[in-house]
């Protein structure tokens, strides 16, 4: 009987030098894979990191101080007491970029009240205690007192700032923060120019005494407002279009230079404008309609 013989024989110098090979192939192959994957790393890394220094480059911070005081001014053509800034009404404009950092160093200048700023719109993100809201995110500014506001605009847009006190909106605190396009970015439509209208109501009666009507039991309507505002200056018991409606009411007689006389805005033919509209209103609900 024939018995097979076990395979015992060593393997062949050529085996293991074919197998040490391919050992050495393999090796080489990780590592030129972890090479690659490093500095495919150090590549992302850098480019976040370059975008990172254009955003930090491209965003600015953007200051101001302001005071918020009362003071005479006639809106509708009657003098009256608002609330203004700076000695300003309605309140400077904030124009930014996306990604830029306001900061508003605001004293309050009145006697008897807190103040906070409310600033429409804007997200707040990471910076609640921005938002302005009396009570609830911040306390409100005694007399006398400078807080700052911080935060950063991220998107871009028509926006606006209110008191968020009392009734401080309806006596005039607030004002326009357009934010524009980041670097590098293109709006979704062109136009050669733009304007902007900020729409509000006006009544004679104090803001205090409104606020005392409203939250008095039984509720006390305080009437319609006594003018409809853009950008602050509208008339009263006048009409600028007087001789051309069938009105009672009798035409304005304005020099032009009055406060409450109306914002002339001069357009060229054939150009486009933009126009950026934002209702501040305290209880009025408007409807703008160009004809």
């Amino acid at each position: 009987m024939h018995v097979a013989e076990s395979d015992s024989t060593p393997p062949l110098p050529c085996v293991k030098a074919y197998r040490l090979t391919e050992s050495v192939i393999v090796k080489d192959a990780a590592q030129e894979k972890g090479k690659n994957m490093v500095y495919r790393d150090r590549l992302i890394l850098i480019t976040c990191f370059s975008f990172l220094i254009q955003l930090c480059l491209a965003a600015k911070t953007r200051h101001f101080k302001w005071e918020v005081e009362y003071m005479y001014w006639s809106p509708d053509c009657l003098e009256g007491v608002v609330m203004g800034i700076n000695g300003q009404f309605p309140g400077p404009t904030i124009r930014a970029v996306a990604g830029d950092t306001i900061v508003v160093d605001l004293t309050n200048k009145l006697h008897t009240e807190g103040v906070v700023i409310h600033w429409h719109g804007i997200r707040q993100l990471g910076t609640p205690w921005a938002d302005g809201t009396a009570s609830i995110s911040q306390c409100a500014i005694n007399p006398g007192e400078t807080f700052v506001y911080r935060y950063k605009v991220d998107k871009a847009g028509t926006y606006f700032y209110h008191g968020h006190f009392g009734m401080q909106r309806s006596a005039g605190l607030y004002g326009s923060l357009i934010v524009e396009v980041g670097e590098g970015e293109k709006e979704p439509f062109h136009y050669d120019g733009e304007f902007n209208l900020l729409l509000s109501d006006w009544w004679h009666k104090g803001s205090q005494e409104q606020e005392v009507a409203l939250s008095s039991k039984p509720f006390r309507w305080i009437g319609e407002p006594q003018a409809l505002l853009i950008n602050g200056r509208g008339q009263y018991n006048c009409s600028l279009a007087g001789h051309v409606s069938n009105s009672s009411t009798p035409q304005c007689k304005l020099r032009g230079n009055e406060q409450c006389a109306p914002q002339i805005l001069h357009v060229q033919p054939n150009q486009t404008y933009r126009l950026r509209v934002a209702s501040t209103t305290a209880l009025a609900s408007l409807n703008l309609q160009i004809g």
